[in-house]
Formats: structure tokens, C-alpha cells, sequence
């Protein structure tokens, strides 16, 4: 923007100059004439001559000044020209030096000027608050009242304004604002902190969980330990037994920590979506061949239906693996010998229909989505992945606890123990990658669990 007082500068001094000029040649003027006719009336000239000088000082005053003070005030006018057209030019400058530092900043920034409309904003910026150029009021691209208030604050008292805000969606994130005076106008900057907040939540979450589940285990080892070291000193047999149980509640805590700690590095990255891309056919084969012996000793068939073609989603392989063994390792869990579990893969699936083909297929059946639909993803087509078992099946009101970490269904049921983490591990990698995860499930009927993946965008 061009400062109001540049103009007024450039367009004053034409008329000053040649305003000024004009009354020194009418003085100059006016005295010599005024001596002339002064020297007639005493008779020290004759009136002829005096008329006939005076005539000629005009003359000479009128062509003097018409040949002059244009020139003077144009040599004037352009100096003033070149003085407002430098002053533009260093304002401009600076406008340019501060839009491309904005832009060099890797958080989010914008740079909001006084008539409150983003005159800069760096990528992060556009992208975070979705608009496309610079130019737009602040009002029409922010809808937190508390960043709106801090920037015009900030522009009020001049007195930088410092704040967090958490912004909802699939996964929260958590950013630390400033809004600095910067010239007539507000710098606002965001600094995105989620990580830092989820290492601490994580840290935190990790010492309760792994204090209150490792206390059983361990209480039971050391109760055997001593009984080895002292009644079953001398029994072979019991001995025997008790390292036996000793060696499960030993393989349990290892499993245990291993699920911890994966479930704590996809919840510290849960926020950022995946920008690889991998084949969920390949996946679900892999994990087949490993699981083989498992579902070959309890006598339980896997069926994969719908894997003639690679399915390619966005995503990374070793999370969805996590994904694809949990929902398998639980299915073989919960089967009966003789049973088949039936693995589907499906691509290309439209998003309205992505829903229904993953969890919503048995009439009778109770059913939730344990993650939010992916309306919200800007993918054309998604990839479903259905797990069914044809086991026991779950009660409704159970449903909605599934993902919670260490719950485990009612012992009584005939339902196997575990760890308690797969289906949250199954959850959080889920929502990383903007999917859904549905289940169903009928009593006497089986359970089934559909994962949906964007694979395009």
C-alpha cells in the first residue's frame, strides 16, 4: 500500500514554486514602476519616458517570468516526483522482503495488514487454513475466535499476544500461536506441538499401563520362585509344572511390552497421515503364511477371497501388517476346529458402498464403527478389508469397548485371553491412515471386523 502522505508530498510543490516566483516579480516589478512615476510627478523625468520605462519593466518582468519559473517549478516538481516514486519503491521493498520471508518459514505464518486481509502466507499456512492466494480477509478463512481476538489485540496495543489452541479432527493437534505487531499490520505464526504432547501423554500412558498390567505376572512369578526355592525344593514334578507356568506368564509380559510400545509409536504419529503406498493382497498373504501352523493346529481353515490383483492403498506396510495379523491372530483366536475364516479384499469400492461391504452385512447382527467413516477424505475410491470368524460372536453391549486397551469380553463366554491392545492397535493405525473400522457381530453367528482405505486421492 502506498502511504497517503507520499501522495500529498509529490502533488504541493508546483504550486508553491510558481506562487512564489510570481510575487517576487510583482514586487521587483511594482518598485522599479513606482520609482518611475515617483521621478515624473517631481519633474525629474518627463511623463513620456516614465510611461514608456515602466512599460518596458513590465514587459521584461512578465517575459522573464513566464521563460523561467516553469522550468523551476518543473526541476522542483520532479525532484519531488523522484523522492515519493524511492519512497513507493522502499515500501514495496519491504513488502516483497516480507511475503518471501513468510514464505522461508517452515511453520504456519501469515502476515495480516491493517485493513485485516492475509497480504502474506507461506505454504503451511495455505494449506492448513485451505485457501489459495494471498489477498482474502481473516475472517473468511479463520473460525477461531481466540486466534481472531489474539491478532486483533495484537494490533490494538501493540503488545504481542501468545496462546494454544487445539484444533479437533480425526486426531487432535495441538499448536502454540503468537500474534506479533509487525509495521501497521500482525505476524501470525503457528507452531504445531502435537508430537511433543503425545510423547508426554504416551510416556505417561505407558508407566500407568505397564505398572498395573505387568503387577499380576510378576506376583505370580515371584510367589512360584519361591515356592521352587522352598516346599517344591525336592518335587521334580511340581517343579516342572511351575516353571511351565512360570515360562506363559514370562511370554505374556513380553507380549505385553512388545503391544505398549507399538501402541505408542502409532499414537505419536497418529496425527500425520502415510504417504507411502502398499498392496494389502501381499499383506494379507504374508501374514497368511505365517499364521498357517497356528490355524493348522486348532484345525481352522483361512479362506482368502477377492486377491487375484494387487490392491494398493496409501498407507505403510509394517502398520498395516499390525492391522492384518491382529485381525486374523483374533479370528483363528475365537474359532472352533472345523471352522473357516473368511478373508476378503475388495478395491475400487466407491465410499458410499465402502461401509456397507466392510460391517454392514448381517441383518441380524449388531454393529458400530469403532473409527469415524472417511466422508472426509478427499479419496475417490477405497479398498475393504473383511474379517470374519464363525466363533461365539459378541453381544451389542460389549461392542462399543472393543478398542479400549486391556479390555477383554467376559472370560465366561469361552472367549480366549490376550493382551487386551490388539484392537487398539488395530484402531490407532486405522485412524493414522483416514480409514474405518467397523465390526458386526451375532451371537452364535461369528464376529466380523472390515478395515476401509483410501487408495487414491
Amino acid at each position: 500500500m502506498t502511504d497517503p502522505a507520499i501522495t500529498r508530498s509529490a502533488a504541493a510543490p508546483a504550486h508553491t514554486v510558481k506562487s512564489g516566483r510570481a510575487r517576487d516579480f510583482l514586487t521587483i516589478g511594482g518598485t522599479a514602476i513606482g520609482v518611475l512615476l515617483l521621478l515624473a510627478l517631481i519633474g525629474q523625468t518627463g511623463w513620456v519616458a516614465a510611461l514608456t520605462g515602466s512599460l518596458v519593466i513590465a514587459l521584461v518582468c512578465f517575459g522573464w517570468y513566464h521563460g523561467t519559473v516553469d522550468s523551476a517549478a518543473d526541476v522542483e516538481a520532479a525532484k519531488q516526483d523522484d523522492l515519493a516514486a524511492e519512497a513507493r519503491r522502499k515500501v514495496e521493498t519491504e513488502r516483497r522482503f516480507r511475503i518471501e520471508l513468510i514464505e522461508a518459514l517452515p511453520e504456519i505464518a501469515m502476515y495480516i495488514d491493517s485493513q485485516g486481509k492475509v497480504e502474506g502466507a507461506n505454504p503451511a499456512a495455505r494449506k492448513e487454513f485451505r485457501f489459495a492466494a494471498n489477498g482474502p480477509l481473516l475472517t473468511a478463512i479463520v473460525r477461531r475466535p481466540e486466534l481472531l481476538a489474539a491478532v486483533d489485540t495484537a494490533r490494538r496495543t501493540k503488545e504481542a499476544q501468545s496462546f494454544e489452541i487445539v484444533q479437533r479432527d480425526q486426531t487432535d493437534r495441538h499448536f502454540a500461536c503468537v500474534a506479533s505487531p509487525l509495521g501497521l499490520g500482525v505476524l501470525l505464526t503457528l507452531h504445531d506441538f502435537t508430537d511433543i504432547k503425545r510423547m508426554e501423554l504416551a510416556r505417561v500412558d505407558f508407566l500407568a499401563n505397564a505398572s498395573h498390567e505387568l503387577r499380576t505376572p510378576l506376583t505370580s512369578l515371584s510367589g512360584f520362585i519361591e515356592t521352587i526355592r522352598g516346599p517344591a525344593r525336592d518335587d521334580p514334578e511340581a517343579r516342572d509344572r511351575f516353571l511351565e507356568i512360570m515360562q506363559g506368564q514370562a511370554d505374556r509380559m513380553r507380549r505385553l511390552i512388545s503391544d505398549l510400545l507399538s501402541l505408542s509409536r502409532i499414537e505419536l504419529v497418529e496425527h500425520r497421515p502415510p504417504e507411502g503406498r502398499a498392496d494389502i493382497v501381499s499383506i494379507v498373504t504374508e501374514v497368511r503364511e505365517a499364521v498357517a501352523p497356528v490355524a493348522s493346529a486348532r484345525g481352522v481353515e483361512l479362506r482368502i477371497t477377492g486377491g487375484e490383483a494387487p490392491v494398493v492403498v496409501t498407507g505403510v506396510r509394517d502398520e498395516l501388517t499390525q492391522v492384518v495379523q491382529n485381525l486374523i491372530d483374533n479370528a483363528i483366536k475365537y474359532s472352533e476346529p472345523g471352522d473357516v475364516v473368511d478373508i476378503e479384499i475388495s478395491s475400487g469400492v466407491a465410499a458410499g458402498d465402502a461401509s456397507r461391504l466392510a460391517g454392514r452385512r448381517w441383518e441380524e447382527a449388531g454393529r458400530m464403527s469403532i473409527t469415524s467413516a472417511p466422508a472426509a477424505s478427499n479419496a475417490r475410491s477405497f479398498a475393504v478389508l473383511r474379517v470374519s470368524d464363525a466363533g461365539p460372536g459378541i453381544e451389542r453391549q460389549y461392542l462399543p469397548r472393543l478398542s479400549e486397551r486391556f479390555y477383554r469380553v467376559d472370560q465366561g463366554r469361552g472367549l480366549k485371553p490376550g493382551t487386551g491392545l490388539g484392537l487398539a492397535i488395530v484402531k490407532h493405525v486405522v485412524q493414522r491412515h483416514r480409514g474405518e473400522l467397523l465390526v458386526e457381530s451375532e451371537p452364535g453367528r461369528g464376529s466380523a471386523f472390515g478395515v476401509v482405505l483410501p487408495q487414491n486421492a
